[in-house]
């Protein structure tokens, strides 16, 4: 090797061995701390349920470690055509006497701290029977408002109410907005199913989709106020 190409390849050696220049080790730094922040943490590490992943205040929805909802395991998809699609089958079939569902009512009052007037309540199924939802399990059960907090209502109230301002939102949605999302829900379930039974509500909310039972459980359980806010902003579907 001549003198010249023994200098340059010396030089070159020296070049690639140094330290690297500061912008590298700037954008190195920051590759790595981006790689632990709490936006890039591994897919098993454990999310807790939060009510800002849902849709709509804490307040119209239950204490998911109370009640997180509960099917019936009577119903499933491959006999929904016998029960709740069915045109001969109805929720009194499967309801629980009144006589039942008030003591439950009152427990569930007393566990859930509501100290209002038992009639501005309804004992609702979380998953409601005409989705296949327990009909007696204390998972499924809890009492739901007609109105909010600051307004206290009964349900003819709250009917009365919604008939005088429709379409507003100064009120939240109780049980009376979720009975409309539980029939949506059903009339999804059942729409593919030949000569099924769907509900009144088909008229002004007709259903586009089909979901499985199994879907429409999830979303009653989860998050019935998504499924609430479609249907009134152009009847989206839910799914």
């Amino acid at each position: 090797m001549r003198g010249r190409d023994v200098k340059f390849d010396i030089a070159r050696k020296a070049r690639l061995t140094q330290p690297l220049p500061f912008i590298v080790l700037v954008i190195h730094f920051l590759l790595i701390s981006a790689s632990t922040s709490p936006e890039a943490l591994p897919d098993s590490a454990p999310i807790a349920e939060s009510n800002h992943s849902k849709s709509g205040p804490s307040e119209i929805y239950p204490d998911s470690s109370r009640t997180p909802g509960a099917p019936d395991k009577n119903v499933t998809q491959a006999n929904i055509r016998d029960n709740i699609c069915n045109t001969n089958w109805s929720t009194r079939s499967v309801r629980p006497a009144s006589s039942v569902t008030s003591r439950i009512k009152t427990r569930t009052m007393k566990e859930y701290g509501f100290t209002g007037a038992e009639e501005h309540y309804e004992l609702d199924h979380l998953i409601s029977l005409q989705a296949g939802g327990c009909p007696d399990c204390l998972d499924n059960l809890w009492p739901e408002a007609y109105g909010d907090t600051k307004h206290e209502m009964t349900q003819n109230q709250r009917a009365a109410w919604n008939r005088n301002h429709p379409g507003s939102m100064s009120i939240l949605p109780g049980a009376l907005e979720k009975d409309m999302v539980e029939s949506h829900i059903h009339d999804e379930i059942c729409i593919n199913i030949p000569d099924a039974k769907l509900s009144s509500l088909r008229k002004r909310f007709p259903p586009t989709v089909s979901i499985a039972l199994a879907r429409g459980q999830q979303i009653l359980a989860t998050d019935w106020y998504a499924c609430y806010l479609n249907m009134i902003n152009g009847n989206e579907p839910c799914k």
